[in-house]
């Protein structure tokens, strides 16, 4: 089926290639929101989210140096020389 259908398909790529696209328009001016285009932002909005931003990035750095143990949990030390023969599955001397 899919052999039978391919030359009409390759046609159409053929055709449709040649014609010109007028549907798109790369040129709109408008001023209002839209959905494919951004305004840039307001300098003083840029400052702000820049402030901002370094706020929330100090928050973190802070809170990980100074509260690890958020990150690696709060566990015991671990202290291999306290750990008896039994704990390690060494069979008692004989």
């Amino acid at each position: 089926m899919l052999l039978s259908r391919g030359p009409s398909i390759l046609r159409n790529i053929y055709e449709l290639n040649g014609r010109k696209q007028t549907g798109v328009n790369l040129q709109q001016i408008r001023k209002c929101w839209t959905y494919r285009t951004v305004t840039e932002p307001k300098r003083h909005w840029k400052i702000i989210a820049e402030c901002v931003g370094g706020v929330v990035w100090w928050w973190i750095f802070w809170n990980a140096w100074h509260d690890y143990e958020h990150i690696t949990g709060h566990f015991p030390e671990i202290r291999p020389i306290e750990w008896s023969d039994e704990e390690l599955g060494i069979p008692p001397d004989d």
